[in-house]
C-alpha cells in the first residue's frame, strides 16, 4: 500500500476528486465511499456513517452547553479524549488491512462530533475568560 492508494487500491480521501464524490459528500469533505455508508433498505446515505455520527454528535453537544453551561477545562480535556476513539479506529483501517463496521464508525463518529464541539466550547470559554481578565 503506498501513499497514494488505500485499500483495494482505492485513493485516501485527499486524492478523491470531488466530481467523484457524492455532492453531500464533497461539500462536507466526506469519502462517501458506499461501502462505509449507512444503508436502510434500498436507500444509501451519500456521506458515510462517521460522518453522519459526527453530525449526530453535534446536537448533543449543543443540548450538553444547555443543560450544563459552557464547558470548562475538563469538559473540554474529556472532548479531546473522545476523538481518540474515531482516530484509532480509522487509522487502523487506513493503516491496516483492518475493517471496521458501519455501526462501529457511527458511534466513534458521535463520540467525536460531541468531542469536538466540547473541545471547542472549552477553549472558546477559555480565551474568553482569559481576555475579559486581561
Amino acid at each position: 500500500m503506498s501513499a497514494r492508494t488505500g485499500l483495494a487500491g482505492r485513493p485516501p480521501i485527499v486524492h478523491l476528486p470531488h466530481a467523484l464524490r457524492p455532492r453531500a459528500a464533497a461539500w462536507l469533505g466526506c469519502h462517501g465511499i458506499p461501502d462505509r455508508c449507512l444503508a436502510i433498505g434500498a436507500w444509501r446515505s451519500p456521506i458515510c456513517a462517521r460522518c453522519v455520527g459526527l453530525l449526530a454528535g453535534y446536537p448533543a453537544a449543543i443540548v450538553a452547553l444547555f443543560l450544563f453551561g459552557p464547558p470548562a477545562f475538563g469538559r473540554a480535556a474529556a472532548g479531546a479524549l473522545l476523538l481518540v476513539p474515531a482516530a484509532i479506529d480509522g487509522g487502523r483501517q487506513m493503516l491496516s488491512g483492518y475493517r471496521s463496521t458501519t455501526a462501529r464508525r457511527f458511534v466513534t463518529g458521535a463520540l467525536a462530533g460531541f468531542g469536538q464541539l466540547e473541545l471547542l466550547g472549552g477553549l472558546t470559554a477559555a480565551l474568553l475568560g482569559a481576555l475579559a481578565a486581561g
